[in-house]
């Protein structure tokens, strides 16, 4: 705070050209022979002290990194450097240098750091995303409101680069608009906390069906069509809809192409494509005994592909413990081996809500209720034994609470829906609902001040719940739901 003095009565021309002004009340008679216009006069009462502190940290932070490269492009200009390159770095570090081979930006390697200057839409829309993610990790929301001006300008450069069908098939026209979908998702829930359809996913399903089958044989657009699969899937899970036809087409054109489908991710993907259908279905169907047929056969192949995974310490024994223990968990061999079980998990739980749910509408208004009893006593049991298994994933709180790796704070988000859906299935004993409370403890220390909030109603049975699951994981994950 610095004080300024009463403020001087002359007009803001003639106090720049240090002459005399005369204050006329219409306006000054030396503007008017200068050809100029009169900026008016303040009043004696006007504020007397000045806020410099933003003036001198801007001219702090723009002398520290005058000597540092600053990218080109749309933020550059209105933007300090250093909270766009430390932006860049956390977005980096994060989601793109450790990323496992198949892990949902792995791709990005590819493009990212520019070899070139030559794509403006590519750097406009990363910067973006960097500034959205910077936004939502550190609490931020003038990075926010940059990574919006930045997402304006990138839908321009779209609209441009589409209108050339050799621009519109380049990889990085496509990666581009997978990224805005990211954006999209990420920007609307940090403003509204709901859920809305993902627009540019189907202008993705469309430019990869104009690039015709080579992409799926292609290393980079494999993984592009894996990562728009999962988008696509998630969304019509939040929102409740059916797959879209185009997506299911462009699907029967990679298979036709060659892809490789032995992956893993192809075939946890595949399956939760076919969820979806399901869990569609299920909403209209009549035949209650055909959804859990075909929930159960879901259930079985999803035990098959887990037998693909990397093993891992279970402290579970035969027969189960009566309470989850406080603080040691199972042991993974890396984060990435926890969070492929967990999804896996995830998913199973909500086959088996699907049998439940299906096993409910019959009871009673059939014939025979024993083989629904049945099916419900041992739905039951594997949701318990599956929330089970995702709490011991996690260690509690405690001077023995610990994972052998790190987990970084993007990392920590998964965890915690993780968490979300072991919390709201298990039973409530008081002994339970502490192990899980001491878990998403230890997840908040994993986490930066602004996603507090959201744990701290994680924390509570009160709050208002989403619609389904799936609202939940697009509002606080931030990884790839696939393994």
């Amino acid at each position: 705070m610095v004080y300024r003095g009463k403020p001087s009565k002359s007009c803001q021309q003639c106090r720049k050209r240090n002459i005399k002004c005369d204050k006329k009340e219409a306006g000054c008679s030396q503007c008017a022979r200068a050809c100029l216009t009169c900026s008016g006069y303040q009043k004696p009462t006007d504020i007397v002290i000045l806020n410099e502190t933003s003036t001198t940290a801007e001219k702090v932070l723009r002398k520290r990194s005058s000597d540092r490269p600053v990218s080109a492009g749309p933020l550059s200009t209105n933007l300090l450097p250093t909270v766009l390159q430390r932006a860049k770095h956390l977005y980096i570090s994060q989601y793109v240098q450790d990323t496992p081979a198949t892990g949902i930006y792995s791709y990005m390697q590819v493009f990212y750091p520019s070899k070139s200057d030559d794509y403006p839409l590519l750097e406009t829309m990363i910067n973006a995303l960097f500034m959205a993610t910077f936004s939502w990790l550190q609490g931020y929301p003038p990075a926010l409101y940059y990574a919006r001006n930045s997402y304006g300008s990138a839908l321009s450069l779209t609209r441009k680069a589409i209108q050339s069908r050799k621009e519109a098939l380049l990889d990085r026209t496509l990666f581009s608009v997978l990224l805005m979908s990211i954006f999209e998702r990420l920007a609307d829930v940090e403003q509204r906390g709901s859920c809305i359809r993902n627009g540019h996913l189907k202008g993705a399903i469309e430019l990869m069906a104009l690039r015709g089958d080579g992409q799926f044989t292609d290393d980079g657009g494999a993984k592009m069509f894996l990562h728009l699969t999962e988008l696509v899937v998630l969304d019509c899970l939040a929102n409740e809809v059916d797959i879209p036809l185009q997506f299911l087409a462009l699907r029967q054109q990679a298979l036709e192409a060659g892809a490789d489908t032995s992956s893993p991710r192809w075939r946890f993907l595949e399956i939760m494509v076919r969820y979806a259908q399901l869990e569609y279905t299920a909403r209209s169907s009549i035949s209650a005994e055909d959804i859990i047929h075909k929930a159960k056969v879901l259930d079985e192949d999803l035990d098959r592909l887990s037998s693909y995974l990397p093993s891992f310490l279970s402290r579970r024994q035969i027969p189960e413990p009566p309470s989850i223990p406080s603080t040691k968990p199972d042991i993974y061999p890396d984060y990435n081996t926890q969070r492929c079980w967990n999804n896996i998990r995830v998913l199973r739980v909500q086959l088996m809500k699907i049998i439940r749910e299906q096993c409910a509408r019959v009871l009673g208004h059939s014939a025979n209720d024993t083989w629904a009893m049945a099916e419900l006593h041992e739905s039951n049991r594997r949701v318990h034994s599956l929330a089970t298994d995702i709490c011991l994933s996690i260690p509690g709180t405690g001077a023995n609470s610990r994972l052998p790796y790190e987990v970084s704070n993007i990392q920590s988000a998964t965890l915690l829906f993780h968490l979300y859906v072991a919390k709201e299935l298990l039973p409530n004993p008081a002994q339970l609902r502490l192990s899980i409370h001491e878990r998403l403890q230890f997840v908040k220390e994993k986490q930066a001040p602004s996603q507090h909030k959201t744990l701290k109603h994680l924390l509570h049975d009160g709050y208002q719940k989403p619609r389904n699951t799936w609202e939940m994981w697009l509002s606080i994950g931030r990884e790839d739901f696939s393994i």
